[in-house]
């Protein structure tokens, strides 16, 4: 993956954003956004087999460091891409099926990785020929997440359930049963108390990490669960294939914010900062977001595939896609000015729904 070339987006018509009331409901249809001028980086996969075929990117991670970038697609390839050297710094083929799940530990020191071949790796950065955890799973691995002491090593996939591993060892801490066999998202709170999974049923659970008691069992999603995230304040970040964004407090799963219906199938969301965060899927582009107010900004473009993955850590956003390519964006975040106490552009542009226009929303 050593192709690479640098794009700016279009011009910028401006930020508007429209304020949500705090209801479990959703618009039929997405409003318009204006497209957001993030220099990018954009760095093209290159074949590793006889089939010259460019691999597709399925996951992307960037190190805390914001030094390394580890891309992972369907040639069943691990790669390591150096942000300071713009280049590839290691590549093997470590797995035998595509490459599902990628991720970085909380200290940048090791990388986990897992697939259809149904193991979960875990590898030491500056040795990554020689995993030190190696462990077989019944099924498919469709997602891993670290939890934030870096202890301890989630994971889901196509069976109905969610297992726990000591990061350090390799032995299963915990196991337990999901709602549905087919879960492609897992997350840690950033406080480690709480984990979560979702899938096929639209339905997401949340446990006590230390118990694995369940906290709350909700759905408010009516599609498969792609991508969970949670807030700093334990508010728990969801998309899925039924094209809606939501953010919800577990222990109060009833006041629900769904955002309008996006025009995609969502595959990926992720945290910016403690003020944006990013969503992305099969109308290939990448939607910027305000968690305060969860008002839409801008839309970033230029992938001609669905974008499968995102991350970000360090002023940089990373983008995989179907395309066969990753981006590295460049977050113009101190340009969305703050009219008003609430984020947006202009402060014509501004919408704010009335209570009286509630009877547009719908279930």
């Amino acid at each position: 993956m050593i192709q690479r070339r640098h794009f700016l987006g279009s011009a910028a018509i401006g930020l508007a954003h429209l304020a949500m009331p705090q209801r479990s409901f959703a618009f039929s249809t997405a409003p318009n956004l204006p497209t957001l001028t993030w220099q990018c980086d954009v760095i093209k996969t290159t074949p590793h087999t006889r089939s010259r075929r460019n691999p597709v990117v399925t996951g992307v991670d960037v190190r805390p460091t914001g030094d390394l970038i580890a891309v992972v697609g369907d040639d069943h390839y691990v790669c390591l891409y150096s942000v300071s050297e713009a280049s590839i710094t290691h590549q093997s083929k470590q797995h035998t099926d595509w490459v599902r799940a990628v991720k970085f530990s909380p200290d940048g020191a090791r990388l986990a990785t897992a697939g259809n071949d149904r193991r979960l790796l875990v590898s030491n950065v500056v040795d990554m020929e020689h995993p030190i955890i190696e462990k077989q799973h019944p099924v498919a691995v469709i997602d891993i997440a670290f939890s934030p002491d870096g202890s301890q090593i989630a994971t889901v996939g196509f069976d109905q359930k969610l297992r726990i591993f000591d990061s350090t060892s390799g032995q299963k801490t915990a196991e337990t049963g999901c709602v549905c066999g087919d879960n492609h998202a897992v997350a840690f709170s950033q406080d480690g108390q709480w984990v979560a999974a979702g899938g096929r049923s639209g339905k997401i659970q949340v446990w006590e990490t230390q118990t694995q008691k369940q906290v709350a069992v909700y759905k408010h999603h009516r599609q498969r669960v792609r991508s969970l995230r949670f807030t700093a304040d334990a508010r728990l970040l969801s998309v899925a294939d039924d094209q809606v964004v939501c953010l919800t407090d577990p222990r109060l799963p009833k006041t629900a914010i769904k955002m309008p219906r996006q025009s995609a199938r969502l595959f990926a969301a992720q945290l910016i900062d403690d003020r944006f965060f990013a969503t992305s899927g099969s109308d290939n582009t990448i939607t910027l977001w305000s968690l305060s107010d969860m008002a839409g900004i801008g839309i970033l473009k230029g992938h001609t595939g669905t974008v499968s993955s995102l991350s970000s850590a360090n002023g940089i956003l990373v983008s995989g896609s179907f395309d066969t390519t990753f981006r590295i964006w460049k977050p113009e975040l101190d340009t969305i000015v703050q009219v008003d106490g609430t984020t947006g552009g202009l402060a014509n542009r501004q919408t704010r729904m009335p209570d009286g226009w509630r009877g547009l929303w719908k279930k």
